[in-house]
């Protein structure tokens, strides 16, 4: 679910590849809608928005709090910006020729872009995605011994009356499938425990991102799980309990043998 909102929230606060370009102090409207004009123009740029210093400082204290009760400590450094929005999915050599050419015009003091930070969101976005199934894989393991040796105990607890069930000729279904059911409506009713506090937290969370950082973030809501996820929650439920119900069943084969 934590992986699930920070895709979400990835995809929100950067769509797509953009860039900044700090500008020069003392450039007039003119100069500055020259140079819109001569950036858009640049092949795989799609929009070039103006920021004035004012509306930069404005949104910094809107993100921290503080809008309308304080000036911002070092606001007059802040330069004017221009923002581009270049193509979706460009290519990295590409980037690095429009950054190279916006560099180089005179009205311009830096230039950056958000490509290095996407390949780092790549790059974390792919280590949890391995570390979830990773720890997804242990947890199934752990929880498929400790529901195998539960129902093992259960197994022994009740060796008097399978053996006697035994010797009046009853089929080994008839014995072992009380311990597949038993399993399974355990590993349901986990299964719905585990969703329910996963229910609980996203409300939890959902009330904290709605008061603090939905205007800001653009992610009004913390999303829950998929449908197809739910389902996956059950599944493993259910499959930890038949590993269990493998585990007596080998102990009543060992027993008989």
């Amino acid at each position: 679910m934590c992986y699930r909102n920070f895709d979400k929230l990835a995809e929100k606060t950067s769509p797509q590849i953009t860039g900044t370009a700090y500008l020069k102090e003392e450039l007039t409207p003119t100069q500055i809608g020259a140079l819109k004009d001569r950036i858009l123009a640049l092949e795989n740029v799609q929009r070039v928005s103006f920021k004035s210093k004012k509306d930069v400082v404005d949104e910094l204290q809107s993100f921290l709090g503080a809008a309308g009760t304080s000036a911002l400590p070092g606001s007059e450094l802040f330069p004017d910006v221009l923002e581009m929005e270049v193509k979706k999915d460009l290519s990295s050599d590409k980037i690095q020729i429009i950054k190279g050419v916006v560099a180089r015009l005179p009205e311009v003091a830096e230039v950056d872009f958000s490509d290095d930070w996407l390949a780092q969101y790549k790059k974390i976005s792919q280590v949890v995605k391995i570390l979830g199934l990773v720890v997804m894989g242990f947890m199934i393991v752990g929880c498929s011994f400790l529901i195998a040796n539960f129902m093992g105990m259960r197994h022994q607890s009740r060796r008097n009356e399978i053996e006697i069930v035994n010797l009046i000729g009853a089929d080994r279904n008839f014995i072992l499938t009380p311990y597949i059911w038993e399993g399974i409506i355990e590993g349901v009713a986990g299964a719905t425990v585990a969703i329910t506090i996963l229910l609980f937290i996203k409300t939890l969370f959902a009330g904290f991102v709605s008061a603090h950082w939905s205007t800001f973030l653009g992610v009004p809501t913390w999303s829950f799980l998929s449908f197809t996820q739910v389902v996956v929650v059950f599944a493993i439920g259910v499959t930890m309990a038949l590993l269990g119900g493998i585990t007596v069943f080998l102990r009543f084969q060992e027993d008989t043998l």
